[in-house]
């Protein structure tokens, strides 16, 4: 028989398995009290045959599908540029079951007509006095199925620990919570296995769920290998020759690289201005999955005036060009996700330099400033006579650092031709600019790429790829590290391409650009890159 994938293995066993199954009408009360019930159900199993099991049901439960309670995971962001400064809020409080003080999420149970983001905010806020944003909401899980049909949704919450009603918070506890001794802790983000360990050695019983959660995250701060069962239409599942994959380990993001690492990125950059970088420790997996849906909720809200329609590409996009401008999104987790990049950036600038003969700091300097800009696109899908997403272009300043979601198309003018650029999860697509590409004489490739469409010519993706991914909507944010506004395009003696050799920096990027808005004149491509590709465009 041939392979499946694990959803279609799902879909095949419940056509040719006979599914065991409850008959509800059988069921028998054992036994009841105010808030719990006691009940034999009675099922007929794979063979057949019938078959009883006890289990325990809420008697508050609406039905058999309804999710019964909320618990909560809330991270405290108290500084957006320290991430080590932040906490995950726990609860203690006494569990008569067990005769134990438990260290447990904040939870409880859904109120009729609540869903379960309100229930979320509402028990938050009871149980700890603070105020805090959902973020997510898991769909309904069970905690003990081999006990009881409880279901449960976990939210996530973040808190603003600047804003004013967080700073002097005050528990409403209800029923015998106070008298069970609820208090709340506030347990370090990092290192939040080692709280829980010194937490058991004081005594407290760690609920399973939080351990789960501590042992996730442990599992994604060290990177494990990734694995998707079912993942969109990717342009490739590796580096390749002219694109390779490079990581940056953490020394690499605060003390001078390796001759290894030096030459593996710039010999990249030599060949095709196109590399693919991996830093765990700086740009974790789940950070990087974070600032995807946080640039798509952006996008996709309502109404939004900061999102723009592109003038000449089937896609809108926001230009976040200052830290307040980036704060404004609302985003903690893109604040992050961008204090990431400047560590990679300041990291990749320090190896050019070195792998070109130069000053360990010759770039870094230049870029003191954090000149940069972080541009969020989204593209809807499309149809089979869509062309070019996004059309052919190089990029203005040093260097660009793309995080994509996957969905195929991207592709680089390489040797002559259109090329895919290699996808892997966790990874982002490095490539220089032209600023980079003029002030190193051409050594490294300001290269042009685009985001090509089914009717895109001269494609070299397989059509029945782009044509599962112009079926799909696709989100990226381009982070474009460029100089200092006031560094001349001209460094030396070499002389700046296009325009004179006397602009500034900013005055090159307003040039290029065409200006700021919605209406937009600008050059895609300088006449050196447009030389090297003309007979293909």
């Amino acid at each position: 028989k041939a392979t499946v994938s694990v959803l279609n293995w799902f879909r095949v066993t419940n056509v040719e398995m006979s599914r065991p199954i409850v008959d509800h009408m059988k069921t028998k009360v054992v036994g009841a009290t105010r808030w719990l019930r006691l009940e034999t159900i009675f099922y007929r199993d794979a063979r057949g045959r019938e078959a009883a099991w006890d289990r325990c049901v809420r008697t508050t439960k609406a039905s058999e599908t309804s999710t019964d309670a909320v618990a909560i995971m809330a991270v405290l962001r108290y500084d957006a540029a320290d991430p080590a400064r932040d906490k995950i809020a726990c609860v203690k409080q006494y569990r008569p079951p067990i005769d134990a003080f438990t260290l447990e999420l904040p939870a409880g149970l859904i109120d009729k007509g609540e869903t379960p983001a309100v229930a979320a905010q509402r028990e938050f806020k009871q149980e700890t006095g603070f105020t805090g944003e959902v973020v997510s909401v898991s769909p309904a899980v069970p905690l003990t199925p081999g006990l009881t049909n409880e279901t449960v949704a976990v939210a996530t919450l973040e808190v603003d620990m600047t804003l004013p009603a967080n700073q002097k918070p005050k528990a409403v506890l209800e029923g015998d919570e106070a008298g069970r001794g609820l208090e709340t802790l506030l347990l370090p983000r990092l290192g939040f296995m080692d709280a829980l360990h010194d937490a058991e050695r004081g005594g407290l019983k760690v609920f399973g769920m939080v351990y789960t959660l501590a042992m996730g995250m442990a599992l994604a701060a060290k990177q494990p290998p990734h694995v998707d069962v079912s993942p969109p239409p990717l342009a490739a599942a590796a580096g390749s020759d002219t694109i390779p994959l490079v990581d940056l380990p953490d020394f690499a993001l605060h003390s001078t690289p390796n001759p290894a690492l030096i030459d593996a990125v710039v010999s990249a950059l030599r060949c095709s201005g196109f590399l693919l970088v991996r830093a765990p420790s700086a740009l974790p997996e789940p950070l990087l999955a974070g600032a995807l849906r946080a640039a798509t909720d952006y996008l996709e809200r309502p109404g939004n005036p900061n999102v723009m329609q592109h003038p000449t590409d089937p896609k809108v996009y926001s230009m976040l060009e200052s830290e307040a401008e980036r704060r404004a999104v609302g985003s903690r987790v893109l604040m992050e996700y961008t204090a990431g990049l400047e560590r990679v950036k300041a990291a990749l600038l320090r190896c050019i330099a070195l792998g070109l003969g130069m000053e360990e700091g010759f770039f870094t300097a230049l870029h003191a400033g954090n000149n940069n800009a972080l541009r969020l696109l989204r593209y809807p899908p499309g149809t089979e006579e869509t062309g070019n997403r996004c059309k052919e272009h190089s990029d203005y300043g040093s260097l660009t650092l793309l995080l994509a979601d996957g969905v195929s198309g991207l592709e680089a003018f390489v040797e002559g031709r259109w090329a895919p650029v290699p996808y892997v999860p966790g990874a982002l697509v490095v490539n220089i600019g032209s600023l980079m590409a003029q002030w190193t004489r051409g050594a490294l490739q300001a290269t042009l790429h685009r985001v090509a469409g089914p009717a895109s010519p001269q494609a070299t993706t397989p059509a029945a790829t782009l044509l599962r991914a112009v079926a799909m909507p696709r989100t990226s944010l381009a982070f474009f590290a460029d100089p200092d506004p006031d560094v001349k395009t001209a460094l030396g003696d070499g002389p700046a391409e296009g325009r004179g050799d006397d602009m500034t920096v900013a005055q090159y990027i307003a040039w290029r650009s065409g200006g700021t808005g919605a209406v937009r004149s600008g050059v895609a491509y300088t006449e050196n890159e447009r030389a090297r590709v003309e007979p293909k465009l």
